[in-house]
């Protein structure tokens, strides 16, 4: 189940928990107040049983009028109070409660004349009107009683003010019991929540310290378990990307030792035949000539060596600048083989170049792409252990690009090995006391310009190692 919909039906609960308490405070608050209600609605005329006596005092109130104060004392004997107000129903005297005036606003619009008796039960509450003569002034005298029992929490109060107090009571327990709800699913809802944010936080906590191996498990079927699997993924990404820095780093600390080893080689050489020429071992100019020749061929070793580390740190930190030109790939291909013949004069491979008189534009740095294919050869010579070696190379034109054939007639490469053969510092002899060492940056060099320039690069084994290279046309 989702979180919204646990949030949705844990409210939904709550709401319908809280009705079903106001319903049962309700239905508790009619069965106590029912008889109450119920002599409300039947006007039940029980009086009260000292009714004619209360009756005969006010008769004689009628006849010999007294103090109200005295009357209220003798009224009060029966447990009735007094109401008394002018014709003009403005208040004289008064001791009744306020359930007692509630039934007297009631009567206060009938008319009463002589010396009637007028009786009276409204609510349970018995009331007798007269009218008094005292000073030749007219009185309304009300006698009203009301039981005890019609007290609530030992508060006088009418049917009204009965019903406010219940539903205060109720509308308090519901208030109650609707905040004693929504803490505990609240509480559950945010246990859910928390498990898995727990669970998160302390995997972070982990991976803080080092510890990628274990990952969360958290199964259930709700939004946190999607999180919980893409932070799973995160932290196995985030393990093998440590894990390849810490080979490149292995591999980057591997081929700066092995080029200073490379250069202390030449270097010595360099120094030894100066030092040579400076004793005077070279005394003639033949020999002299040749230690320069020996010294100038080591110098430019080195050099080459020093330019693969600057070309290097360029990659490192993405300075490697591209000079985009539209070219013909296949006139520029066909001047490049022909230099490189003229150069090799040692005769350590043979250049074949094959492709069709067309027209082949692309969009290139040219001085680029020379060092892909300067890396390319550099490479076959180094591994394709070929007694006679031969570099084929072949250009075909297709709709939208350009593909290149680099190939050498050597011993290849396992077929596993190929995928890896453009990564960073990767050899495929890992062993630098191989007679063919290097850098393990030729190809991973080829790949990073080819692609700069919207290209592809992949290898194969085709009777020896094949690199296809496709660009795409201008």
């Amino acid at each position: 189940m989702t979180m919204k919909k646990k949030i949705f039906i844990s409210n939904a609960a709550m709401v319908l928990i809280s009705l079903l308490i106001l319903f049962g405070i309700g239905s508790l608050s009619i069965s106590l107040f029912k008889d109450e209600f119920m002599n409300v609605i039947e006007q039940n005329a029980e009086l009260s049983d000292d009714t004619y006596a209360v009756m005969s005092l006010l008769k004689e109130e009628q006849q010999n009028p007294v103090s109200w104060d005295e009357v209220s004392r003798n009224l009060e004997s029966y447990n009735f109070e007094l109401y008394v107000t002018n014709t003009d129903l403005t208040e004289q005297y008064s001791n009744i409660r306020h359930s007692e005036r509630e039934c007297i606003e009631e009567l206060e619009k009938t008319s009463i004349s002589g010396e009637q008796i007028k009786l009276y039960s409204m609510e349970k509450v018995t009331i007798m009107k007269c009218l008094v003569n005292v000073n030749s002034i007219d009185y309304y005298v009300y006698a009203a009683y009301c039981p005890l029992d019609l007290t609530f929490l030992g508060m006088d109060r009418g049917m009204f003010e009965m019903f406010i107090i219940v539903f205060i009571i109720a509308g308090i327990i519901v208030i109650a019991g609707l905040f004693f709800c929504s803490q505990i699913f609240t509480r559950m809802m945010i246990k859910r929540i928390m498990m898995p944010v727990d669970e998160l936080n302390n995997a972070a906590i982990r991976i803080k310290n080092g510890n990628f191996e274990e990952p969360i498990f958290y199964d259930q079927k709700d939004e946190f378990e999607e999180v919980c699997q893409t932070f799973n993924q995160m932290q196995y990404s985030l393990k093998k990307g440590i894990e390849q820095s810490e080979r490149y780093e292995k591999a980057r600390t591997e081929m700066i030792t092995g080029i200073s080893h490379d250069l202390r080689t030449p270097l010595t050489s360099v120094k030894a035949f100066i030092k040579g020429i400076m004793d005077g071992v070279a005394s003639t100019p033949e020999k002299q000539k040749q230690y320069l020749s020996i010294s100038y061929q080591k110098a430019c070793d080195m050099e080459v060596l020093l330019q693969k580390l600057f070309f290097f740190s360029k990659l490192e930190t993405g300075n490697m600048p591209f000079f985009i030109q539209k070219v013909d790939f296949g006139i520029w291909l066909k001047k490049y083989a022909d230099g490189k013949q003229e150069e090799e004069q040692t005769g350590a491979y043979r250049m074949i170049l094959e492709f069709e008189k067309t027209e082949y534009p692309v969009n290139i740095d040219v001085e680029q792409m020379k060092r892909v294919f300067d890396n390319l050869i550099e490479n076959s010579i180094k591994y394709a252990d070929a007694a006679e070696l031969k570099l084929h190379i072949q250009m075909i034109k297709t709709e939208k690009t350009i593909r290149v054939e680099f190939k050498d007639n050597g011993i290849g490469m396992e077929e596993e090995k190929l995928p890896y053969v453009f990564d960073q510092f990767y050899r495929g002899d890992e062993s630098r006391n191989s007679k063919n060492e290097g850098s393990g940056l030729g190809l991973y060099v080829c790949k990073y310009i080819i692609e700069e320039q919207k290209g592809t690069i992949t290898a194969k084994v085709r009777q020896g190692f094949c690199v296809e290279i496709e660009i795409p046309l201008a």
